[in-house]
């Protein structure tokens, strides 16, 4: 599979993207750039400024603190996600742990796809809706549930 096709299929998976015509989604993926990268590559480091979209090609990634919960991350996974629409300060470092081919959407391509494709914006807009949503389900939760005797 070319990496365009591959990266177009990827994109399809990603919440920010998954409602976008297959037509859209290959003018994202050409606006991508493909790099590999050693194992050991320090990706993302906490507190940096970011503005990077990666998606797992090949290999595997880790993000979290050496001590502490992690998250791991092969083919079709993804993160910076939301570095794309609002850059800011990375939380957490992001390793391979092993080589790794990653496709990087920065966020001026990811401004460029929102100027040529106009069926791009309405999903975003969608995604951030979400995303608003759960955020206001979760700090409801926590500030009602403990009032209820809830965990």
């Amino acid at each position: 599979m070319s990496d365009q096709r591959e990266i177009q299929a990827q994109l399809a998976s990603i919440p920010l993207f998954a409602r976008c015509h297959p037509s859209d989604l290959r003018v994202v993926a050409s606006h991508c750039t493909v790099r590999d990268f050693p194992a050991n590559t320090t990706l993302i480091r906490a507190g940096e400024q970011a503005n990077d979209l990666y998606i797992v090609l090949r290999g595997s990634a880790r993000r979290g603190p050496d001590t502490g919960p992690t998250r791991e991350f092969g083919p079709g996974d993804y993160f910076g996600e939301l570095a794309v629409l609002d850059p800011a300060p990375r939380s957490l470092d992001v390793v391979t742990t092993s080589d790794c081919t990653v496709a990087i959407l920065s966020r001026a391509a990811f401004l460029l796809v929102l100027d040529a494709v106009p069926g791009v914006a309405p999903q975003l807009l969608q995604f951030l809706a979400r995303r608003l949503r759960e955020a206001d389900l979760r700090e409801e939760h926590e500030t009602i549930g403990p009032s209820l005797g809830r965990p």
